[in-house]
């Protein structure tokens, strides 16, 4: 039974491997700068005063003399729950204020060439359940990071185009938690614990992973052409980055407090005597599964999580010298995330799993109003489209399509300070989804789905600048 324990067990790991990849996946972060953030995320065509444009179109820094640097940060709380199908009871959300930070500085060399640097985070956050939900054996405790660093060129060709480019270093951390399910593993060859009595969802191991200081690669191209003195186009290309992670899986007992009773059929494969109950306490305990090199001993992980692509185009429409109209198209290549593969300290093969991701669209409107020289009061809206297929909707993130309304203002205090604030709602359609995993081996599919997810997210921007 060791040995039988032992492989089923593996799969817990595996899956702590590529759970957390399926956290990033559909969850990228666009509010990295609160004056884009308040015109509903618009600005490739147009750059704002905060130097935020070193992201969202590097060309954009080209052409304003002297230095600009700028900070500031976009707190985030999720909220929402899984309705289940049976007894339609609701298990909340847990999740915290989760604050994203963005840093820009810009130097306009001459009024041709411009340098800047950046920092953001454009994917990344998780989700936080109780322990006593019911997807706890998917992960209830998710984490996920990828931090930007991006240094900056950019130069004012002439007849209103400007082209700019950045190189983007990348550092990824992740954190997954995640409980197992004694019912799905087996008690002895081709039969489970589940067949010879165990409940449904009888947690064992609370299993953990992390991995830290994962690096990658790219680059952050962008083009603006003002045509007239009343309408701009921009785009705008973001390279996928690779990031190869090693981790370690840690875990710890539950324990399950189960006592079979004699004769049960888990004794009878034991050769245990007919009058004898059955604690699995002890069988597990004398499995040894937590011993080093055993199958939930601390060990090594490695995997890659590839960070999508990205393209933007947009235009801006100056209609009247107070009042600008912005828009938006965004382009997310999450089909990258098509296979995954994790390498093991202590398993001979290579997991590879098919998650079979989706590219999504966006739109993406946005005003600005400059209601007197020093007020500017801006308001936008957002669609995007859903990454996740039906059979891969889970409590990890319960992906899906989003409307968002934004509101903000910007003040400048003086010729040098400038502050700006924003305010996002995203509200996204309900979801059917699953709380349960696909057997090892097996692909996920539409007949786990047990119940409805709603997810919705409150987002607060601030972001102050200064110019010299």
């Amino acid at each position: 039974m060791s040995r039988s324990l032992g492989v089923l067990s593996t799969a817990l790991l595996l899956s702590l491997a590529f759970s957390e990849t399926a956290a990033a996946q559909g969850f990228s972060v666009n509010e990295h700068g609160s004056c884009v953030m308040g015109r509903g995320g618009t600005g490739v065509a147009l750059p704002c005063a905060d130097a935020s444009t070193i992201l969202f179109n590097p060309a954009g820094i080209a052409g304003t003399l002297g230095w600009t640097v700028a900070a500031g940060v976009t707190p985030i709380y999720a909220g929402g729950g899984f309705t289940n199908d049976l007894y339609q009871t609701t298990d909340e959300l847990d999740n915290g204020v989760v604050p994203v930070p963005h840093a820009y500085v810009s130097y306009g060399i001459s009024s041709k060439l411009a340098a800047g640097f950046g920092f953001f985070v454009p994917y990344g956050l998780g989700t936080q359940w109780k322990t006593d939900f019911d997807g706890r054996f998917l992960g209830y405790d998710n984490n996920l990071q990828s931090m930007y660093f991006q240094p900056t060129l950019a130069y004012d060709v002439g007849k209103g185009v400007k082209i700019g480019a950045g190189f983007d270093f990348v550092v990824g951390s992740l954190k997954l938690t995640q409980r197992a399910d004694l019912s799905e593993f087996e008690a002895a060859p081709g039969i489970t614990f589940g067949q010879v009595g165990i409940p449904f969802h009888s947690e064992f191991s609370d299993g953990k992973l992390e991995a830290h200081n994962a690096t990658g690669f790219g680059g952050n191209f962008g083009i603006s052409w003002d045509a007239t003195d009343w309408i701009s186009f921009g785009a705008r290309y973001m390279t996928r980055v690779k990031l190869d992670y090693t981790g370690t899986a840690t875990f710890a007992a539950v324990p399950t407090g189960i006592v079979l009773p004699p004769g049960n059929p888990l004794s009878i494969l034991l050769q245990l005597p007919p009058d004898q109950p059955l604690p699995m306490d002890a069988v597990l305990e004398q499995a040894d599964l937590y011993s080093e090199g055993q199958p939930l001993s601390d060990q090594e992980v490695k995997t890659s999580i590839t960070m999508p692509d990205q393209g933007v185009v947009g235009f801006a429409l100056r209609a009247t010298p107070k009042f600008t109209f912005l828009f938006d198209l965004q382009w997310m290549n999450w089909s990258v995330f098509d296979t995954l593969r994790a390498e093991f300290e202590y398993q001979d093969e290579d997991l590879v799993l098919v998650e079979n991701y989706r590219d999504t669209y966006g739109l993406r409107f946005g005003v600005d109003w400059a209601a007197t020289e020093k007020l500017a009061v801006r308001g936008g809206y957002l669609y995007h489209g859903a990454a996740a297929p039906d059979e891969t909707v889970t409590a990890l993130l319960p992906e899906g399509v989003r409307n968002e309304f934004t509101l903000g203002l910007g003040y400048q205090f003086s010729p040098m300070f400038r502050a700006d604030l924003a305010y996002q709602h995203l509200q996204q359609n309900d979801r059917r989804g699953r709380t349960r995993d696909a057997l090892p081996g097996q692909a996920p599919t539409v007949e786990l789905n047990s119940g409805i997810y709603k997810f919705y997210a409150h987002l607060f921007g601030a972001t102050l600048s200064v110019h010299f």
